[in-house]
């Protein structure tokens, strides 16, 4: 028995005597004028007047056949058509789909259906679509494998729904106060079972879901349930209730039977445009919740903008249907292979960040077409782009949802620049020809001196590997203020970015997805590609946010201090030790003009500086820039070579022009110059 507290501020809305159900000849009638006017099919126009409270006014409502009356609903491509009135709750169904609960879908790709829990029984059941060859009739068609299937997603979507949008108490107290969104939507199995059509809530309304608690209804039932004489006696006995005085369950019941509803009966596309009547709807309902009562959140529409995204790009031929269902995570891993797709998620993700991020004007119009039509204030940017992809490539991940949100917001920050603006293909190759290939590059670039793009190899590389970064927890974003012991604030690309420039950050992302795809934890390696090992030397050293971001700074900043006592640490030791120093330089020589006299003018400008002490500051930086010169062009010399092949083989590389190697006593040997301290007739080639 509902109990309202007796502070409750708003009171319970009065109740009414329910009217009798419609006999069935009134019906009918109602069915034939619903063909007559908006050219619907006999089961669509019956599940209508089957709903509909007083089918003798809808009918009187629509007028002539020929210009019926509806309301208008002006949505991106069109117009919607559609009739206010009242439906029995007992007579429509929630959407199985609910757009609240798409993040947290188990697809195919990441748990192959019956292999894992509860939630991942079954596929997701897919998305609406037209009858054949009719884009413009007011009608959805959902493809279930059984009944059982069509049950299980309903549970799963009231059971979300009721914990994330619970509106039983208010409904309880007031009943459903605005219209609710209907469209017609017949349920095709696979199993050889009859079609079965009903009418279904368009914005997945966890209003419905709420009244079905409330009445002790089985919603994925109501479809199958159409026994009119049980419904006749259901409301006589109400109605007896409500004559003698209703109290508790019967109160909620008189205000929850019936419902008020705008169904969606007509669709008008614009001359020139192309959109069907499942898209409206999708439009409709995205309109919809921009504002509260509660809106999506981020993930959902995301994941519904996604959706719409790989609809559009497969009417625009632009994907295969294989590759829509392959990106949308529908299909097992398995049925990937088979289809000639890639079974690696790495792979998977780097293909989808490609399709979204390509350079062809097809593709980004047909996204920009898919974004407005559910939403007319989104901008169409790289960072949108980066949002969609996260949506789709995290549908290979079944982790839990806080884990999966977690990853989503770093995720969408994995694909800098580079990504959307230089020339790159998704080549699908393995990943030890992709790291030779990109090793070759950047050896290339630093030859040249280039301080520009290395290569398309090395940016597959960093978008291929941000998926076992970003989702082993090994790459993350900014963690705010709070306790952050994150030595800079980097974007996960930008950290990506870096990595790519250098031998070692090429081998560390090859590294990565080959640890990732074996079900390791990724380990550090360094410049040869070797393991690196912990403090005590027993044991490898796993790589985490905090060592990629001090492994790999932006350029001019220190690199973190290495803990081994090899010359090559003592080295890179001493080489982060001067660009710490550089750094502090930098804030002392700009901290001088912070010095102000009683003018407010910095004393800089008015008493200057010694100029003995400024000439020997001069010699001293005049020293280290000619040196800075020199080994600018030494470490060109010595990693500006193709060491791709060999090293990533594990095969000696012989010292030659440009290499060099340690000695047993630590002395380093070969090369073409290995003095500490060369002559500057021996470099002035360099200078």
């Amino acid at each position: 028995m509902n109990k309202f507290a007796s502070d409750e501020h708003v009171l319970p809305r009065p109740v009414e005597r329910l009217p009798e159900y419609a006999h069935a000849k009134a019906r009918q009638t109602l069915a034939d004028k619903l063909i007559e006017a908006f050219k619907q099919t006999p089961a669509t126009a019956n599940a209508i007047a089957n709903a509909v409270v007083d089918p003798a006014a809808v009918r009187k409502s629509i007028g002539d056949p020929a210009d019926p009356e509806t309301e208008k609903i002006a949505v991106p491509g069109g117009t919607l058509l559609g009739i206010r009135t009242s439906v029995w709750s007992r007579r429509v169904m929630p959407d199985p789909r609910n757009p609240r609960t798409l993040p947290s879908r188990r697809h195919p790709f990441a748990v192959a259906p019956e292999s894992g829990a509860e939630d991942s029984k079954f596929r997701p059941v897919p998305e609406p679509r037209s009858p054949d060859g009719e884009s413009d009739v007011a009608e959805l068609i959902v493809d279930v494998e059984s009944r059982h299937h069509l049950i299980w997603a309903s549970q799963m979507a009231a059971s979300y729904v009721l914990a994330e949008n619970d509106w039983r108490e208010s409904i309880a107290s007031q009943g459903v106060m605005e219209a609710v969104w209907l469209v017609a939507t017949t349920y095709q199995h696979q199993d050889g079972d009859p079609a079965v059509t009903t009418l279904t809530t368009a914005e997945g309304s966890s209003r419905i879901t709420a009244v079905h608690e409330r009445l002790s209804i089985r919603s994925a039932d109501v479809p199958y349930e159409d026994n009119d004489a049980k419904l006749r006696a259901h409301l006589k006995k109400l109605n007896e209730t409500f004559d003698r005085g209703p109290d508790g369950d019967e109160l909620v019941s008189l205000r929850c039977e019936r419902i008020p509803a705008l169904i969606l009966v007509g669709f008008q596309p614009h001359a020139s445009g192309n959109t069907a009547f499942p898209t409206a709807v999708k439009s409709l309902v995205a309109l919809r919740h921009v504002d509260p009562p509660k809106p999506w959140g981020e993930g959902p529409e995301n994941e519904s903008l996604a959706d719409e995204v790989l609809d559009e790009l497969y009417r625009c031929n632009l994907i295969s249907d294989s590759v829509r269902a392959y990106f949308a995570g529908s299909i097992t891993k398995s049925e990937a292979k088979a289809a000639h797709l890639s079974d690696d998620p790495a792979t998977r993700a780097a293909q989808i960040v490609r399709k979204l991020t390509s350079p062809d004007p097809r593709v980004s119009q047909a996204i920009r077409k898919a974004v407005t039509s559910q939403s007319t204030r989104r901008r169409i940017t790289p960072k949108l782009f980066n949002e969609l992809a996260t949506a789709l490539i995290l549908r290979a991940v079944a982790d839990e949802p806080a884990k999966t949100d977690q990853v989503r917001r770093y995720m969408r920050h994995a694909f800098g620049k580079a990504v959307h603006r230089s020339h790159w293909d998704d080549t699908s190759r393995n990943v030890d020809v992709l790291v030779s290939e990109a090793l070759r590059e950047v050896s290339q670039s630093i030859a040249d001196g280039s301080l520009e793009e290395p290569g398309p190899a090395s940016l597959e590389l960093a978008v291929r590997a941000a998926y076992p970064l970003v989702v082993s927890g090994r790459l993350n974003a900014d963690r705010g203020s709070y306790n952050n012991s994150q030595p800079d604030r980097r974007t996960p690309g930008e950290v990506l970015d870096a990595m790519r420039r250098t031998v070692q950050g090429v081998r560390q992302l090859g590294q990565a997805l080959s640890d990732f795809a074996n079900g390791r934890t990724i380990r550090a390696v360094d410049d040869e590609g070797r393991n690196r090992k912990l403090d005590d030397g027993v044991g490898d050293l796993m790589v985490n946010d905090i060592y990629l971001r001090s492994e790999y700074p932006p350029p001019g900043k220190a690199r973190a201090p290495r803990p081994g006592d090899t010359p090559i640490d003592r080295y890179h030791n001493r080489v982060s030790g001067f660009s710490r120093a550089v750094e502090e330089l930098e804030q002392s020589f700009s901290a001088i003009e912070g010095a102000t006299g009683d003018d407010g003018r910095p004393l800089v400008d008015t008493r200057g500086v010694d100029p003995r002490t400024c000439a020997a500051w001069r010699d001293v930086l005049r020293k280290i820039d000619e040196e800075l010169v020199v080994w600018g062009r030494t470490f060109r010399r010595a990693f500006g070579t193709d060491t791709g092949a060999t090293r990533t083989t594990g095969e000696v590389v012989e010292p030659g022009d440009g290499d060099f190697y340690e000695s047993a006593d630590g002395n380093r040997e070969g090369g073409w110059d290995t003095a500490s301290n060369l002559k500057r007739s021996n470099r002035a080639d360099l200078i």
